[in-house]
């Protein structure tokens, strides 16, 4: 794999794209002026990543209407790279741009609206992991604080129409069935949606990044985030603070190894897993993958379509540890959808 990896490295430096690209990116009524700037530092550094390996790329902001402004961009030269996390009202509407890029004729970046909704929806992406026989902990959805028999502990309780780790907390991991029914209708009432309930397994949690297309699909460099500084169970999880808050405990103290030091037939199953799961939700171009490992079988926990791509992100750190920069990152994956152009200059 890394010769492969180096050989598209080469052929990337040598002949860049020669098409050009939008970078599509929400902006939301409710965000505050951090959130404004942080958005503003992202577009940034991706508009210059591309620009040092040859693409020519143009920021594009969206609230509600995706159509309008994207108007004065012919599909036949142009790549989205779609940044949209929802529209304006409805943050987590990630598939309800893809329709309209589509029906605009532009090739863009990322899953389609089917992949993306039903990797949101968790309690769908377990029935399609377990139809494929893709190994996924034990789970159940309630939309109701009555238990039905559940008598697996420690357990898991997620709101199972959200992501980012939002409600993912050391009080979502529960020991008793007063503690589930409670937490269940903290979900209920805090989230409006309803609770997925799974196995908790302990341990590290291997976040694996997948590109390409078809066959060609292919797994970059493993990552393996450490929970062994923190002596509870309870704080061994991948919480929000722990992703997005680098002033916390969860986010300090959490170490990362990339890549991950893991022995071959444990590399090769996850590896395995990954790829079969990417197959099976029809992700596209790019993907990440989350698991834990229990007793050497990797358990698929969740599955990103279109992961965190910042600097600082997962799938960023993959690529980096395979050899690609961020400019070199980005071009791979619009050079990926480009293939999907119609009838203009494809990479």
């Amino acid at each position: 794999m890394a010769l492969r990896l180096k050989s598209q490295r080469s052929e990337l430096a040598v002949q860049p794209p020669t098409f050009k690209a939008i970078i599509l990116y929400s902006v939301m009524s409710d965000w505050t002026q951090d959130d404004t700037l942080l958005s503003d530092e992202c577009i940034t550094r991706m508009k210059r990543g591309l620009s040092v390996v040859g693409v020519e790329a143009t920021p594009v902001a969206v609230r509600r209407d995706v159509a309008g402004p994207l108007k004065a961009f012919d599909p036949r030269e142009y790549v989205v790279f779609n940044w949209a996390e929802g529209l304006d009202g409805s943050p987590n509407a990630y598939d309800a741009v893809p329709p309209i890029l589509e029906e605009l004729g532009f090739a863009y970046s990322g899953a389609d609206a089917w992949s993306l909704a039903a990797s949101l929806d968790k309690a769908y992406t377990k029935k399609i992991l377990l139809e494929n026989k893709i190994p996924t902990p034990v789970s159940k959805v309630y939309d109701r604080a009555v238990l039905n028999g559940w008598r697996r502990y420690p357990a898991l309780v997620k709101p199972a129409t959200e992501h980012c780790s939002f409600g993912i907390t050391r009080d979502a991991v529960v020991d008793t069935p007063q503690q589930l029914k409670e937490r269940i209708q903290y979900v209920l009432d805090t989230w409006h949606c309803p609770a997925l309930i799974e196995d908790f397994i302990d341990g590290t949690e291997f976040n694996v990044s997948v590109w390409g297309n078809g066959d060609e699909a292919q797994v970059l460099p493993i990552s393996a985030m450490d929970y062994s500084a923190f002596p509870d169970y309870h704080d061994r999880l991948c919480t929000f603070d722990a992703k997005w808050n680098p002033e916390s405990e969860a986010y300090r103290l959490t170490a990362v190894q990339c890549p991950a030091l893991l022995d071959k037939t444990l590399k090769r199953r996850i590896e395995r897993v990954a790829l079969a799961t990417y197959k099976a939700l029809n992700l596209r171009d790019y993907g990440r993958v989350d698991m834990r490992v229990r007793n050497g079988v990797p358990y698929v926990l969740d599955v990103n379509a279109n992961p965190d791509i910042t600097m600082e992100g997962g799938f960023a750190r993959s690529s980096r540890a395979a050899g690609y920069d961020y400019g070199q990152m980005t071009a791979r994956i619009l050079s990926l959808a480009s293939h999907r152009m119609p009838n203009g200059t494809k990479a």
